[in-house]
């Protein structure tokens, strides 16, 4: 469990969806292996932007990452040299070293090439998002302006209304 972070104000009220099924999310969510305008073109599709998209990447810190352990972002043309691989010495350290503090250090690994996914990387590789990952990164309490202006734009993506949705009496339980 990660500790520390960011205050925001939860929005409440909300109601639940009435049914939830794995064939509703492809292309619903960033892949790890998508370039930068596909990932912005999910992002927008939801109402997001490309400060939402590089404020959230940090909530991967620690969590699942591993499990889709990073494929290049783009293909390479033959020739080309190696692109992003991630080595295995590295990939072992960070199995045994998950983060416990949600803080800024997402960003610093990335100005250190410690992306974990092609989606990582291209965070610090792309003229358009680079900036805001050195802003971040040398800051704690932008990157915590930023994450929980851009978690709470999230929690309005989709918000169900009437009919639509309603509360469940035990979350992971349809009424």
């Amino acid at each position: 469990m990660q500790s520390g972070g960011p205050f925001f104000q939860v929005e409440l009220g909300r109601l639940d969806g009435l049914n939830s099924t794995a064939g509703s999310v492809p292309g619903q969510l960033p892949e790890p292996n998508q370039t930068m305008d596909q990932l912005l073109a999910v992002f927008k599709a939801h109402g997001l932007n490309m400060s939402d998209l590089v404020a959230l990447s940090a909530a991967r810190r620690g969590s699942g990452a591993l499990q889709q352990v990073r494929e290049p972002a783009v293909q390479l043309p033959a020739g080309a040299a190696d692109g992003p691989t991630l080595n295995p010495k590295y990939a072992r350290f960070l199995e045994q070293s998950s983060p416990a503090q949600f803080d800024n250090q997402y960003y610093r690994n990335l100005q250190d090439g410690g992306g974990l996914l092609g989606s990582d990387e291209l965070l610090y590789t792309d003229n358009r998002t680079r900036a805001m990952v050195d802003s971040l990164a040398n800051s704690t309490d932008a990157f915590y302006k930023a994450f929980a202006d851009a978690i709470v734009r999230l929690s309005r993506v989709g918000v169900k209304s009437g009919r639509r949705g309603n509360i469940r009496k035990q979350c992971d339980v349809f009424n």
